[in-house]
């Protein structure tokens, strides 16, 4: 009888582990991933300004990012040229030879990928050289306005104090600009110019975006943005939710407790701090009024941002 005992207990025992075992592999089971978008490969030129006295060169380079955003190696056939060539001249390793007093447009090309910078060709070390605005990049929502400045320094490097600056905006159906002040007009992004002197800046990036705090067992702060063309969820750096569910997957959803109709982007890949997704071209910033922490394999929201009708 007692040897019955025993091997009943062990017997029970090995079902408790394997029912266990079963319960563990299920609650850290995900289901089936979502491909992530591909977007446009893109090439970035540096400096994106830069000046140079007659008869002297200065490099420029590139630096590549791949269809998942990714920076990858600049491929070798990359084709320069100048758009001014009686201001400059620039040969395919990147050198630009200043020639006469102007600003021209460097063009790097990969295919059907393009980038340009500028150059200004100086005379002097009196004459402006470099027009910056600052900062170089503003998000605002359309309720919101941006104050931009500007930084105008000679050859040198040496800043040059009293120009004042004619602005432009590249679409004013998304944003105007008087006198360095911002308006949004629509969702989008938009660059804005400042011409001093003659010699303009490289343009400032004003994205009109829709912004939302998460509630619901989340905090911080959810972005919806238009980058290189492309729609973004951004989680900020102050983003934080549960490390305790598996699964947790980000939405976009009229509903704010569920995911009924909604579109799901792409695995949470960490409880806090920064992450940034593309959306999919079909989908317009104002189709999604939530962005939605949900977990896929149980149900339950843990965070939900309201962006705003």
């Amino acid at each position: 009888m007692q040897l019955y005992h025993s091997f009943t207990n062990q017997f029970h025992f090995i079902v408790f582990l394997g029912l266990f075992s079963l319960l563990l592999v299920s609650c850290n089971k995900k289901t089936e991933e979502v491909a992530p978008i591909e977007i446009p490969e893109r090439l970035e030129i540096s400096p994106a300004s830069q000046s140079v006295m007659i008869g002297e060169t200065v490099t420029f380079t590139t630096a590549f990012f791949d269809n998942m955003g990714n920076p990858v190696a600049s491929p070798s056939d990359i084709t320069w040229e100048s758009s001014n060539l009686s201001v400059a001249s620039i040969n395919q390793d990147g050198v630009a030879s200043g020639l006469s007093a102007g600003q021209t447009t460097i063009k790097a090309t990969y295919q059907s990928v393009e980038a340009t910078a500028l150059l200004t060709v100086v005379t002097s070390n009196d004459e402006v050289a470099t027009v910056t605005i600052t900062p170089s990049v503003s998000e605002i929502t359309l309720t919101e306005m941006a104050t931009l400045g500007i930084s105008v320094k000679n050859n040198l490097g040496e800043e040059i104090t009293g120009k004042t600056a004619t602005w432009n905006s590249g679409n004013i159906e998304l944003v105007t600009v008087e006198n360095g002040e911002v308006t949004a007009e629509n969702y989008g992004t938009a660059n804005v110019t400042a011409t001093v002197d003659g010699i303009q800046s490289s343009p400032a990036t004003i994205q009109v975006i829709r912004r939302g705090t998460f509630t619901n067992r989340g905090s911080g702060t959810a972005k919806l943005r238009i980058e290189n063309d492309v729609l973004q969820v951004v989680l900020a750096d102050d983003f934080s939710t549960s490390s305790s569910p598996p699964d947790l997957r980000i939405y976009l959803s009229q509903n704010n407790d569920n995911v009924n109709d909604a579109v799901e982007l792409a695995n949470l890949d960490s409880s806090s701090g920064r992450q940034i997704v593309n959306v999919s071209s079909e989908i317009s910033i104002t189709d999604y009024r939530y962005v939605m922490i949900w977990c896929k394999q149980f149900g339950g929201v843990y965070g939900v941002a309201d962006m705003g009708e």
